[in-house]
């Protein structure tokens, strides 16, 4: 008696094991793909936000480039009349030391071309974020175009 129970017992748990590797899906394939284009907008919006914030830092820079733009104008400015003090001394004929003089034309120049490089950064910094506003314009048209209802719908029960 002890072997045929023990054999139910053993034959028992061998069903409900197999029993147990059933497997019914209780959601429908049409809401798989409605939660696969939902995953898609939400990669998209993450990409929308991350190009925001690439412009936000680039906007960062374009003002701080701004400020250096302010402050090499502003030294040309100086090197300039400094320059321009120590050529009408020349011509007035005072006495003027000569490598001063040429050590102020080469800082005038070196502003010069540094104001030159600062502004064709700028230029460089402001189409960077021209192109990332396109970037963020086209995104944000995919969002509005792709916004599918969300319905879950279970089989059984």
């Amino acid at each position: 008696m002890i072997k045929i129970t023990s054999f139910f017992l053993l034959f028992s748990g061998c069903y409900f094991n197999l029993s147990a590797q059933d497997y019914t899906s209780k959601v429908s394939r049409d809401s798989v793909a409605v939660l696969n284009s939902r995953i898609d907008i939400l990669k998209s919006a993450i990409r929308l936000n991350e190009l925001k914030l690439s412009e936000a830092s680039q906007e960062a820079d374009i003002q701080k480039q701004k400020l250096k733009i302010i402050d090499l104008r502003g030294s040309e400015k100086d090197a300039l009349k400094e320059s321009k003090r120590l050529s009408e001394a020349l011509e007035s004929g005072t006495e003027v030391d000569i490598k001063k003089a040429e050590k102020m034309s080469k800082r005038a120049t070196a502003s010069a071309k540094n104001l030159s490089k600062a502004v064709d950064k700028l230029r460089r910094q402001i189409d960077k974020v021209e192109d990332i506003r396109t970037q963020i314009q086209t995104e944000e048209r995919k969002l509005t175009s792709r916004s599918p209802n969300i319905i879950y719908s279970e089989k059984g029960n």
